[in-house]
């Protein structure tokens, strides 16, 4: 009885089959072996989209939570930089990338936490190294690891860049920290 008390609540909050069909969000079919089919397009649907980002803001706050407790198990290596705490993580090799397709495979600006990335601030990491949402100091510069890359693997960083040209010659090693 519960189960059909529900189904109705939710059908009187969906939205008329020809209001679905032209929002293409979400709708009412009937289906021959089915019988009446609530739908949701969870690809068009900005509520979902809005949920997918907010779980991924919550994962990025949650591994840069873990990666600053685990920086400051690490005491040994910690420093003092320009007046903030910082641990130093290692020496990573340092290259580029930029939003063409040859090197973002595709995606253009979109990262792997759904941020956008900026030129300046965003690289890419290996998380099981340099977890999401970490803020490091390269080269006196400060970076926030928002991607991961197909190449990105163990002490290697990739650097965005808005264009080819800028990312191509990229190529050094240099100690990385993570600021606190």
């Amino acid at each position: 009885m519960m189960a059909v008390l529900a189904l109705m609540v939710c059908m009187l909050w969906m939205p008329t089959p020809a209001y679905a069909e032209e929002n293409a969000n979400a709708g009412v079919y009937a289906s021959q072996s089915l019988g009446t089919v609530l739908f949701f397009n969870t690809s068009t649907n900005p509520h979902f989209n809005t949920v997918q980002e907010t779980y991924a803001a919550q994962a990025v706050e949650q591994t840069r939570q873990q990666a600053e407790a685990a920086a400051a198990a690490q005491t040994g290596n910690q420093v003092t930089i320009n007046g903030r705490s910082a641990t130093l993580v290692g020496r990573f090799k340092l290259t580029g990338y930029c939003p063409c397709r040859s090197c973002s495979e595709g995606f253009g600006t979109r990262t792997a936490t759904g941020a956008r990335a900026v030129a300046g601030r965003t690289v890419a990491v290996d998380p099981r190294v340099i977890p999401y949402g970490t803020h490091l100091l390269i080269n006196g510069h400060e970076y926030v690891a928002e991607d991961c890359g197909g190449g990105v693997r163990g002490n290697h960083i990739d650097i965005y860049y808005n264009t080819h040209a800028e990312a191509r010659n990229v190529l050094s090693y240099a100690e990385v920290y993570i600021l606190h």
